[in-house]
């Protein structure tokens, strides 16, 4: 994704989320502009290019279908139902088919998890980091979790953004983010792989 891509969804006007109600041309620029950002956030939970494919089609078909019954007038309204109806989509593919095992076998089998895990990344060192191990860690964390997780450190979402994706409060988030980095550090301070 472009830098470019990037900073048109933040420069999306108001008037352009009220007029993609009824305006196709108007709906297909907020597409644009959400469509890579929702697909980085599936691939994020979902780990397969496939499957986070389709559940983003998934949830544009969604968006889509209930545009004209969106009732938020501003633009950051519309990014929050957006990732929502994304959350939704993403925990409803994982509950329903019982992939996250097959999930991991998948990724363990084309080598993205492989890593001996007996390095844990220093705290500040973000370059050295090892993301296959990152993500194997995270996808170990309850659905919930890796949603919080993901939104708010690869979608840079406050709390209280989060928490309206989540239908929760902003300090039930805020607990939650501090028990998952909490369990994250204990995996990566544990020498002998993972617990």
């Amino acid at each position: 994704m472009s830098i470019q891509q990037d900073s048109a969804a933040r420069d999306l006007s108001d008037d352009l989320v009220l007029r993609a109600r009824t305006d196709r041309e108007a709906f297909g620029q907020l597409y644009d502009a959400y469509h890579p950002r929702i697909y980085r956030y599936c691939f994020r939970r979902l780990f397969l290019r496939a499957v986070a494919e389709d559940v983003t089609a998934e949830t544009f078909l969604h968006v889509a279908s209930n545009m004209g019954q969106f009732t938020g007038d501003r633009e950051e309204d519309f990014r929050r139902w957006v990732f929502r109806i994304a959350t939704n989509e993403v925990n409803a593919y994982l509950r329903q088919t019982k992939r996250r095992k097959m999930l991991w076998e998948a990724a363990v089998e084309s080598g993205r998890l492989a890593g001996d895990g007996n390095h844990p990344p220093g705290p500040l060192n973000v370059e050295l980091l090892d993301w296959p191990i990152v993500y194997q860690a995270i996808l170990r964390l309850k659905a919930r979790d890796q949603a919080i997780l993901v939104l708010r450190f690869f979608e840079q979402m406050s709390h209280e953004e989060i928490a309206e994706v989540l239908h929760e409060r902003p300090a039930t988030i805020r607990v939650a983010l501090n028990r998952a980095l909490q369990t994250l550090r204990k995996r990566f301070n544990t020498v002998n792989g993972w617990k």
